[in-house]
């Protein structure tokens, strides 16, 4: 398959494509079988949308208006399944069990998720973590919405291992895989002006809807590129999107934030203050300070109990505790790796009377 035969095939009406344009009522059954008889099953194009096959066509066609769930959406039995959204239709709110990429290979494409309203052009990807809510409205003909489908076994063996080195992508899918329960998030990649990407995907799309020797080991490798390529196509969003921000921030602000908020500071909690993205506040901060965001928050933890130390008559535990540091065997190892002497010895030579 080349683009142009991918590009006949991704525009083909799939069987349930030319039910929903039949406008025929699921309900009435008489007009479903007619339907039924008169409309050749072709295999091979349904393999875009594998929601249901050949023996399952009526009870299918039946089901299709009831709410979607984990359960009807897809089975997915490979750990990536690639899967053309159907036209002329929209998609109540729903979740999943498994990681989601769309990609807009043609048209536009909107979507609520998690309560926000998202407009999608040509060539932009989304990324949707396990159990984000979302809905999506419904499509024309030149709308081509691409979902790849990515189980957490596949996640964790073939992407986590080759992409470890950077922390947006394996945080998101770190996070999907083992705190599925409480992490829903979603990363919008406004990748509308990269033909790599474009490129790719067509590459991948010919191998897995034209499978042949080795595709597998091909699909895999194409994904690795896609996700790196991703990356970068982030990196310079964020850049931009953030540079009003960050020209109207002081770096010392944010500082001076993390030190006054200490003991509970997060690198998420002081981006959500200043309406950064946490990995952009990162670097931001790397960039100025020259320590990382870690560093910044115990710098701020130890200068807030040496004042104590000096100023109050608190107990070394009730200062721990004051600082963030439930661990009193912690709060005593670092202090000591940081001023040469326990923190009963500095409060003994520079307590004020």
């Amino acid at each position: 398959m080349n683009s142009s035969e991918l590009d006949s095939f991704l525009r083909e009406y799939t069987f349930y494509e030319r039910f929903l344009l039949s406008k025929i009522n699921p309900k009435d059954i008489n007009s479903l079988q007619n339907f039924i008889k008169n409309n050749y099953f072709d295999e091979k194009i349904m393999k875009k949308f594998a929601l249901f096959d050949s023996s399952s066509i009526e009870n299918a066609l039946i089901n299709s208006q009831k709410p979607f769930d984990n359960r009807t959406i897809f089975n997915l039995t490979d750990d990536i399944t690639f899967v053309c959204h159907p036209r002329f239709a929209e998609t109540p709110e729903h979740h999943h069990n498994y990681i989601e990429m769309i990609y807009v290979y043609s048209g536009e494409f909107h979507q609520t998720v998690n309560g926000n309203k998202i407009e999608m052009k040509k060539g932009e990807f989304c990324l949707l973590d396990t159990n984000v809510v979302h809905s999506i409205a419904q499509t024309s003909e030149n709308d081509i919405i691409i979902n790849c489908v990515m189980s957490k076994k596949y996640l964790d063996d073939i992407l986590i291992n080759r992409l470890s080195g950077n922390d947006l992508i394996s945080s998101f899918f770190i996070h999907a895989i083992y705190q599925s329960n409480n992490y829903n998030d979603y990363i919008l990649f406004r990748s509308e002006e990269s033909e790599i990407l474009a490129k790719l995907m067509e590459y991948v799309l010919c191998e897995y809807f034209d499978s042949s020797l080795c595709s597998s080991e091909v699909i895999n490798s194409y994904m690795v590129i896609i996700f790196s390529e991703l990356l970068r196509v982030f990196e310079n969003q964020s850049n931009s999107e953030n540079y009003g921000l960050l020209k109207n921030t002081k770096i010392t602000d944010i500082i001076l934030y993390i030190q006054n908020n200490c003991k509970d500071a997060t690198l998420a909690s002081v981006a959500e203050q200043f309406h950064f993205h946490p990995t952009y506040l990162g670097s931001i901060i790397k960039k100025f300070q020259g320590n990382n965001f870690i560093s910044i928050l115990q710098d701020a933890k130890l200068k807030k109990a040496c004042f104590l130390l000096k100023n109050s008559d608190l107990s070394i535990l009730d200062i721990s505790k004051s600082i963030g540091y439930e661990n009193t065997n912690f709060f005593y190892k670092i202090f000591k790796k940081n001023y040469e002497c326990t923190p009963s010895e500095y409060r003994k030579k520079h307590k004020l009377n």
